[in-house]
């Protein structure tokens, strides 16, 4: 634990990292007036500081305060053990001292558009780390991640997203230890070396204006579960490799530019039950969904996908199954095993090339939401046709179906949440 002299002392490294990381404000002032006088704890708010948990520690969440400080909370007895600092305002580069913050367990930056430069190699030794964020900064404040970071035996998330300007990558030399436990990142490019990163369970690069090919390494990750690289410029074809993740669960590529088939290695995503390609410009036939045991969720609309759908589709999961197919070339009738699925929740198939009658009467009592083209589905109540041009343009959204802002499935991104916020608000 840092001792009050050194924290003091305006000349001690650990004394110049809470000068910066202080600010002398009204609501820390107000915070202090109240400190009670018999145990030194200050009273629970989202703003300014409080002590709690383990003796001695300190949790600092400051929002929309505007300066940096000379003074020194006199009360900071312990080790900081939280820092989210939210629009206050900070300029130029993060002081090194701030690897001097070893009790740290958890970093956030958010909204500061005047920090330049990317982050000091010193943080590699906050060996407390568990989580770092930094969300809506720049236009200056990038570069490459240190590859100290990638060394800490607590890390397990990394959140880069959002920000304004310069880009981040990950180091080439981002080795991670045997012994570490890194397992989230979201970052706003798909670095070269991601195959390197073992450990990984959880790669979000959404809507990040990526361009090029997906790399071949993608498929080097032995224990991902979560791979999302939708809404984005990405060419070119999905790598055979992705076909090794055993473990991944959701895979979306959607609204990139991807072309080709889906590879014939995909038969092997066993664990898979979330896959998104839509709006690309994807064609031949999807017979090889038919190896997805776990599949629950498929959308796939907007493609130039065609044939018929397997008999065997979703025939091996008893979860709620989503389908939205709209907008492709796919031919013949709905496989007949969809007449039996009490679990299908939604069928948006409409714009396709289905027989007449391609949907049983079975599937329009069992689906809840059901869109079909008229001529294809005689007992659908809503259809398409040249008249309905709303029911034929309707489509689901990723975003809402698979939860991306912290839905219940998604315990990666709520876990992270959790760990940082829990004891400061």
């Amino acid at each position: 634990i840092t001792s009050p002299d050194l924290l003091e002392d305006e000349s001690t490294p650990q004394g110049k990292a809470i000068r910066w990381i202080v600010c002398d404000d009204s609501i820390s002032v107000q915070l202090l007036e109240n400190q009670d006088p018999v145990s030194g704890n200050l009273p629970k708010q989202k703003h300014g500081f409080r002590l709690g948990g383990n003796a001695g520690e300190v949790q600092i969440f400051m929002s929309a305060i505007g300066t940096r400080t000379t003074h020194v909370a006199t009360f900071l007895l312990g080790y900081v053990s939280f820092l989210c600092l939210v629009d206050n305002d900070l300029n130029g580069p993060l002081p090194l001292e701030i690897g001097h913050l070893i009790d740290c367990k958890a970093i956030g930056l958010e909204n500061h558009l005047r920090l330049t430069g990317p982050l000091p190699q010193t943080m590699g030794n906050m060996t407390s780390l568990f989580s770092m964020a930094l969300i809506l900064n720049g236009p200056d404040f990038g570069g490459e991640i240190p590859s100290s970071l990638f060394q800490l035996k607590n890390l397990k998330y990394i959140t880069i997203e959002y920000n304004l300007g310069k880009e981040w990558s990950l180091p080439s030399n981002a080795q991670v230890g045997d012994d570490t436990q890194l397992e989230q990142i979201v970052l706003g490019a798909i670095p070269e070396a991601i195959g390197d990163l073992s450990s990984v369970k959880y790669l979000n690069l959404l809507g990040n204006n990526l361009t090029g090919a997906l790399p071949s390494s993608l498929g080097m990750l032995p224990v991902i579960e979560v791979l999302i690289l939708g809404n984005n410029a990405l060419q070119g074809e999905l790598p055979a490799s992705i076909g090794n993740l055993r473990t991944l669960q959701l895979l979306d590529v959607g609204s990139n530019m991807l072309t080709s088939t889906i590879p014939s290695s995909f038969a092997n995503l066993e664990s898979l039950k979330y896959l998104v390609l839509e709006s690309n410009r994807f064609n031949g036939t999807v017979d090889v969904l038919e190896s997805m045991k776990n599949l629950t969720v498929l959308l796939i609309r907007s493609n130039s996908f065609s044939g018929a759908l397997p008999d065997g589709l979703f025939s091996g999961t008893s979860d709620n199954v989503v389908v939205d197919i709209g907008d492709n070339k796919f031919t013949d009738e709905l496989p007949t095993g969809f007449a039996n699925m009490s679990n299908l929740v939604s069928l948006i198939g409409a714009k396709n090339s289905f027989v007449d009658s391609a949907t049983m009467e079975d599937v329009c009592d069992n689906a809840a939401l059901l869109v079909m083209d008229c001529d294809a589905c005689e007992c659908c109540e809503v259809c398409c046709d040249e008249e309905h041009d709303g029911v034929c343009d309707f489509q689901l959204d990723v975003r809402i179906v698979l939860g991306y802002d912290c839905g219940s499935w998604l315990q990666h991104c709520l876990q992270g949440t959790n760990d940082f916020a829990g004891g400061v608000y």
